[in-house]
């Protein structure tokens, strides 16, 4: 049995990601955050990257 073409193109076999499930995961961490004493005004203001960085800061810190 052989391998066709299309199975070998790895970019074009792997998943997409899709914009629901990347809402649900800021929902959570902006959750995340909000429990670990982050005030809900500067959750409003910060993007998804300021996000990202400040759970890494302050799981670290919390560890």
């Amino acid at each position: 049995m052989r391998i066709r073409r299309a199975m070998r193109k790895k970019p074009l076999r792997r998943p997409i990601k899709k914009a629901g499930p990347k809402r649900r995961r800021i929902l959570e961490q902006k959750k995340r955050l909000a429990e670990l004493g982050v005030s809900e005004e500067a959750l409003r203001t910060m993007n998804n990257k300021d996000i990202r960085a400040a759970l890494q800061k302050l799981e670290k810190n919390a560890a």
